[in-house]
């Protein structure tokens, strides 16, 4: 049985750093090959009052997004919400994989150094680009 106990934990929180960027990735595995600085959402939404999303707002902490393939909805509406609060968000495109966690790290790696700068001016542009 679960204990009763909060569902708005940041995973991992005791090692980020919210003065570096901050890699959002879907489960655990995922976030262990993003590597440090990486926090997975446990495959849940991340919601505007969570503990995570409005520490990057207070932080104003740069994003860089890895979400799986499958939840491209889930990934435009957290997008959507960051570019809502100013923040800087980078999409690291995954499609080459079904799952973050799947994929070597130095692949992953060199992903994310060529991760999209996503701001309001180009967030159009990203959706229509990324649902063909």
């Amino acid at each position: 049985m679960n204990p009763e106990a909060s569902r708005d934990i940041v995973f991992n929180h005791l090692y980020l750093d919210f003065d570096e960027d901050l890699t959002i990735v879907e489960g655990v595995f995922d976030a262990i090959i993003a590597g440090p600085n990486a926090v997975p959402i446990l495959g849940s939404t991340l919601n505007e009052d969570s503990a995570l999303f409005q520490e990057i707002v207070t932080n104003d902490t740069p994003v860089y997004i890895a979400l799986d393939r499958d939840a491209k909805k889930k990934e435009n509406r957290l997008i959507e919400k960051f570019l809502e609060y100013g923040i800087e968000i980078y999409k690291i495109d995954t499609t080459a994989y079904d799952d973050v966690g799947a994929m070597p790290k130095a692949n992953f790696l060199h992903l994310k150094k060529k991760a999209t700068l996503i701001n309001s001016d180009n967030y159009l542009l990203y959706r229509t680009l990324s649902s063909l």
